[in-house]
């Protein structure tokens, strides 16, 4: 194969030992080389170059064509070149295996899952994950596992406290029965308010009759005075008839006295008259009054006249 840049593998175009070289074929030697060279130079200026550092490690890497397949080149953790996945799953962790750059691996253990943080890595009989400088964890599955069967227990538990009838903890039931209790108590404050309202209503109307009563009680109150100062008016003039009729009681009295006398008197000469007789009468020579008094059992006629019209008037 001939080589890119200058190929000096004819031997026939070599210059032998012990013979004269020609100038001119020397100088064609050179250009061939200064050509080689050239475009030498031209393909490493266009190559990917490194600023060498004194210590830096070779930029060449082993991996096979499998490798690296599905990678692409980057550079680790120090800067130096490698082969470089988005994050290549590798499935469970195997012994003897060589392990790239962000290679992927799942502990069979645990269940965690690994990450290659070195350029390659060939594992031993057994893993090496607590070696922080190879591997990284980088999803604890263990905790997830934890925190998952919390949170299903954290589930089940809330579904307990927004479900359950029944006492949960701590004697509190679920959140479900004190919504159909307060259900109920909603039920129970609707026809409270319902017999508030219907109260209300009927204090209105009381109110209303309330202050007729007050109307009324004030116009009987009104009329009480009204009544009592009539009664007043009227017991003063029932005292006036009282004193006029205790009055008029007196002077009947004293008039019933003196009818009594007068009677008493009347019947006196109605006896004395009926003592007397004929004979008296014709034998006694008197005449008008005195006549009249002799018979009434009066010594004189003094109780005796007779008025204009001859008519005997008898003073009692």
């Amino acid at each position: 194969m001939a080589e890119k840049y200058y190929d000096n593998s004819d031997p026939g175009q070599r210059f032998q030992p012990g013979t004269t070289a020609d100038a001119l074929a020397v100088d064609e030697k050179f250009d061939q080389v200064e050509a080689g060279l050239a475009s030498a130079e031209q393909d490493t200026r266009r190559s990917l170059k490194f600023p060498f550092e004194q210590g830096m490690p070779s930029q060449e890497f082993d991996a096979t064509a499998l490798q690296r397949r599905n990678r692409v080149l980057g550079f680790d953790a120090e800067g130096n070149l490698a082969l470089v996945s988005g994050f290549f799953n590798r499935g469970d962790w195997q012994p003897n295996t060589d392990y790239f750059l962000n290679d992927v691996v799942r502990d069979p253990d645990t269940t965690n899952l690994y990450v290659l943080i070195l350029t390659k890595h060939t594992s031993g009989t057994t893993p090496a994950f607590d070696d922080e400088t190879i591997w990284y964890l980088a999803i604890d599955a263990n905790t997830v596992r934890v925190a998952r069967n919390e949170a299903l227990a954290a589930r089940d538990n809330a579904r307990k406290w927004a479900t359950d009838l029944t006492v949960v903890a701590d004697g509190l039931r679920g959140a479900r029965y004190y919504a159909l209790s307060a259900r109920g108590d909603e039920q129970a404050v609707s026809a409270y308010r319902d017999e508030t309202l219907a109260a209300k209503t009927r204090v209105e109307q009381l109110e209303q009759s309330a202050t007729g009563a007050e109307s009324t009680a004030l116009q009987a109150a009104s009329d009480a005075s009204d009544s009592a100062q009539a009664a007043a008016t009227s017991e003063t003039n029932i005292q006036g008839v009282e004193q006029a009729v205790n009055d008029t009681a007196v002077q009947v009295s004293a008039d019933a006295q003196t009818a009594s006398n007068a009677a008493d008197g009347a019947a006196l000469v109605a006896q004395n008259i009926n003592d007397t007789t004929t004979m008296d009468f014709l034998n006694f020579e008197l005449s008008g009054p005195d006549l009249i008094a002799h018979f009434a059992g009066y010594s004189d006629a003094s109780n005796f006249t007779v008025n204009a019209a001859g008519e005997l008037e008898v003073t009692l």
